[in-house]
C-alpha cells in the first residue's frame, strides 16, 4: 500500500501474515531499501506486495531493521539469501540475530519458531544519515524495548515522518533484555522532536497524523501498569 510518494508499507498483520510487524518499502533513486523484513512465514507475500507496487525485489539493497526481533527481521535471511541485500542492524542487538537466539529474538518465546541466525552486515549508530535521493532518513537509537532498538526519522519532501518500530506500544520482558530507565529516556528523546506523522511496529496501512500530540500522549502512560497476562502468539485460546 501507498503511503506517500516514494513510501509503500508491505508488510504486517493486514498485509502480509498475523506474525509480520509492518515492514516498509523505500524507493530510491538508486535501488530499493526496507526497513524492517517481517517473518519467514509472511516472507513470499511480503515479495509478492513489493511486486504489486510495480517494483522488482531483485533492486532491494538493504534491509533496515529497527530491531532484532523475530517479527521485524525474521525473514532477513530468505531477502539475504535470495537477493544478495545488506542488512543493518544497531549493534546490542546483533549478537541475539547472528546466534539465532530464540528467546532474545522472541521467535520461541512469542511465535514457536526458531531464529535461523543471520549475518549483519552494517552496524547502525544514532546520528547516521541516509539520503535515498528522494527521501532522506536519521537514525535514532531509542533503546527500552531491546537495547538495540532504533526508530527512523524520515524526510519525506519536507513532511518528517517517524517510523518508530516498537519503541512505541512495544511489549517489556527481561527475557529480552527490556529496561524501563532506557526506554523512558528514548521517549523523551522523540517528544524533543517534532514529527508530522508516525507509525510503529503493530499496526495497519496508515499514516498517523498529530504525531507530537500522540507521541507525547504515549509517553505519558508508559510504565503506568504493566499487564503480565499477554497473550503469545504460538498459542491458540477459545477465549
Amino acid at each position: 500500500m501507498k503511503l506517500m510518494k516514494h513510501l509503500y508499507q508491505v508488510g504486517g498483520v493486514s498485509l502480509s501474515h498475523s506474525f509480520d510487524a509492518t515492514a516498509y518499502l523505500i524507493e530510491g533513486k538508486e535501488g530499493l531499501y526496507l526497513i524492517d523484513c517481517g517473518t519467514p512465514d509472511g516472507y513470499e507475500q511480503i515479495i509478492q506486495n513489493i511486486r504489486s507496487t510495480g517494483h522488482k525485489p531483485e533492486d532491494i539493497k538493504a534491509i533496515f531493521g529497527t530491531h532484532g526481533h523475530y517479527d521485524h527481521v525474521g525473514a532477513a535471511k530468505l531477502f539475504k539469501e535470495e537477493y544478495g541485500c545488506l542488512l543493518y542492524l544497531q549493534e546490542a542487538d546483533i549478537p541475539q540475530v547472528e546466534t539465532g537466539d530464540s528467546i532474545r529474538t522472541t521467535a520461541e518465546l512469542l511465535y514457536g519458531r526458531t531464529f535461523s541466525p543471520c549475518t549483519v552486515d552494517k552496524q547502525l549508530r544514532d546520528g547516521d544519515r541516509f539520503d535515498f535521493g528522494t527521501i532522506s532518513m536519521e537514525v535514532l537509537h531509542t533503546p527500552g524495548h531491546t537495547m538495540g532498538s532504533v526508530c527512523f526519522a524520515l524526510n519525506c519532501d519536507g513532511y518528517q515522518f517517524l517510523i518508530a518500530g516498537d519503541t512505541i506500544w512495544g511489549g517489556f520482558n527481561n527475557l529480552i533484555g527490556s529496561d524501563e530507565a532506557s526506554w523512558k529516556n528514548s521517549l523523551d528523546k522523540l517528544t524533543s522532536r517534532h514529527f508530522d506523522g508516525y507509525t510503529f511496529g503493530h499496526v495497519g496501512a496508515n499514516v498517523i497524523a498529530d504525531a507530537d500530540v500522540r507521541l507525547a500522549e504515549a509517553k505519558k502512560q508508559f510504565a503506568t501498569y504493566y499487564n503480565p497476562w499477554f497473550k503469545a502468539m504460538k498459542d491458540t485460546f477459545t477465549y
